[in-house]
């Protein structure tokens, strides 16, 4: 029997207005009104037309009947009524589309999971909520998972780079041993960290809270791509019917590409949907690095008219255009060179590409935690006129000194920075040298992503909304967080490990000693020695202290 070939299909919706309801889903959801509204049955339409396409290529009915079925949305923050200036921003997967995606499979299989593991700081079972998930699993009778409370299971990657060890809930053990069939439906969006966000960065969601800080920095996209050594989704399919462009995970604004793009290959699937953006894929390090690793099919088919809508890529910066203009009081400092210093003018200035690429060398980690910051601030409709110094980086290593750089390419010296008059903020560990001549330095590689956002309000003097009245889910988040850290602390005290312990060091974190035929492996599964009392305690104590950093600076 021949195997199936790699197919990836595009289904354009008919051309209506798909920004009603795109967050959360109606109130008369599931009533006769709701289903013959004409967008629904649009979205209804393309979504089992593509479907129906695909498997009529790749039969991937015959690999899921009456097997548990995995879908993984991407939910990391729903913006919907939090506060901000708009209600609703498109950052989290369309409802809509995961209904009818549910509906589909529903003719072969009962067994349906809906599971995720929301951003720090917006818990699951909140997210479940306010996009209306709670009501469609009820409506359809579907299970939901919330990943953060679920016991792990730990996976050594000998063939990974950078992410060698791993942990998962245990329900993705059953997805790596074939039992279950995994479908990921990410939202079409850029992204700060990766340029875009796709089917497998949507995999971030699968790891739990500790481990997705470990190598968030330069080596995400290896990070990423090593976890396709564990399991990749057996179908991926793209909501692209309202996508999102702009700095997510900060808020990022509507595009109507009114598209559904599906695969049975992850990576393929994510390169058609990248080139339908508008970008090159080539300009993609995620992309590039899993084409280097071997993850990619030349011989993929590709059914459908590839339509460019061109997305506004994801802006970085700090020290750029769009900085300038909406906080030109904040003066930004930044220093990164990674054994790549770069070559200044015999003034010491630098010019604009080498200012961009000396941002970017850090591009996963504080940068883009940082700007988000500033992002979220634009979006509360905050005002912006708040005057401070913001460092970032090591430092750039030149004639035996320690050099920032401003938006100009101007070199700051350390003693030039203690000098400045004014409040100093420095973001990163790779600051701590700065400790003593600024006013805090927020620790992590990368941070906690709630500390640049709460300490950019206070530097800058101005109340976050989204911790005030006009965020809607503000209470619910507060107490799910509650309950989702005593389900946490729950399952430690029955012995069963739910994270790895923090530490987002920049380094590479070993394991131990492989034998030849190990190296051979695409995983291992490698189990935990069983909790000790103490490490029970102290494990339980983090969990404590991680609601504190959930909120606060």
């Amino acid at each position: 029997m021949s195997l199936s070939p790699n197919v990836v299909m595009i289904t354009h919706a008919r051309e209506l207005n798909y920004t009603k309801d795109y967050v959360c889903l109606a109130k008369d959801y599931g009533k006769a009104a709701y289903e013959q509204r004409e967008d629904i049955q649009a979205i209804n339409e393309a979504v089992r037309q593509n479907l129906t396409d695909l498997d009529a290529r790749v039969h991937f009915t015959d690999r899921l009947r009456g097997k548990k079925v995995v879908i993984k949305p991407n939910l990391v923050t729903v913006f919907h009524r939090l506060g901000m200036v708009e209600a609703d921003y498109p950052e989290s997967t369309d409802p809509r589309v995961i209904d009818a995606v549910v509906v589909f499979l529903k003719q072969y299989t009962d067994r349906i999971v809906i599971v995720e593991s929301s951003g720090k700081g917006f818990p699951t079972p909140t997210a479940f909520v306010a996009t209306g998930l709670d009501r469609l699993a009820r409506h359809r009778g579907v299970e939901l998972m919330v990943l953060e409370m679920q016991p792990v299971d730990r996976y050594l990657l000998p063939k990974a780079r950078v992410m060698r060890e791993i942990v998962v809930p245990q329900i993705f053990s059953e997805v790596a041993r074939g039992e279950a069939f995994y479908i990921s439906i990410p939202k079409m969006k850029t992204n700060l960290y990766t340029g875009v966000t796709l089917g497998f960065k949507n995999a971030m969601g699968t790891i739990p809270y500790n481990l997705r800080l470990r190598n968030h920095n330069h080596d995400i996209d290896q990070k990423l791509v090593d976890m396709l050594h564990l399991f990749k989704a057996d179908l991926v399919i793209i909501d692209g019917l309202v996508g999102g462009e702009g700095n997510c995970p900060a808020p990022v604004l509507p595009v109507q590409s009114r598209v559904i793009v599906s695969g049975n290959h992850s990576v393929e699937t994510d390169r058609v949907a990248t080139r339908m953006m508008g970008f090159d894929p080539k300009q993609i390090a995620l992309m590039r690095i899993a084409d280097e690793n071997g993850f990619n099919d030349p011989n993929v088919q590709i059914v459908g008219e590839q339509k460019v809508t061109p997305y506004r890529p994801a802006d970085p910066s700090l020290t750029g255009e769009w900085m300038r203009k909406n906080f030109p009081n904040v003066r930004v400092l930044v220093g990164h060179s990674k054994g790549r210093p770069p070559k200044p003018a015999d003034d010491g200035s630098l010019k604009a590409p080498q200012m961009e690429e000396m941002e970017n060398v850090c591009r996963g980690g504080c940068l883009a935690t940082t700007r988000v910051a500033f992002d979220y601030l634009y979006h509360e409709g905050q005002k912006r006129d708040g005057a401070f110094t913001l460092i970032i980086g090591a430092g750039a290593q030149h004639d035996e000194k320690v050099l920032y750089y401003d938006g100009d390419g101007k070199p700051y010296t350390l003693e030039d920075i203690a000098r400045l008059k004014g409040k100093k903020l420095a973001v990163g560990t790779c600051t701590a040298h700065l400790k003593g001549i600024v006013n805090r330095v927020i620790d992590g590689c990368m941070p906690f992503p709630n500390s640049p956002h709460m300490l950019v309000h206070q530097f800058s003097g101005t109340f976050c909304t989204v911790m005030g009245p006009r965020n809607h889910y503000l209470i619910p988040a507060l107490l799910a967080t509650f309950k989702v850290c005593e389900g946490r602390k729950k399952n430690l005290h029955k012995g069963r490990r739910i994270d790895i312990p923090l530490a987002h060091a920049d380094r590479l974190y070993e394991t131990r000693e492989l034998t030849a035929a190990e190296k051979e492996k695409d995983f291992i599964f490698e189990p935990y020695p069983e909790l000790t009392t103490k490490e029970i305690r102290d494990l339980c104590a983090a969990e404590n202290r991680s609601i504190l950093a959930t909120f606060l600076p």
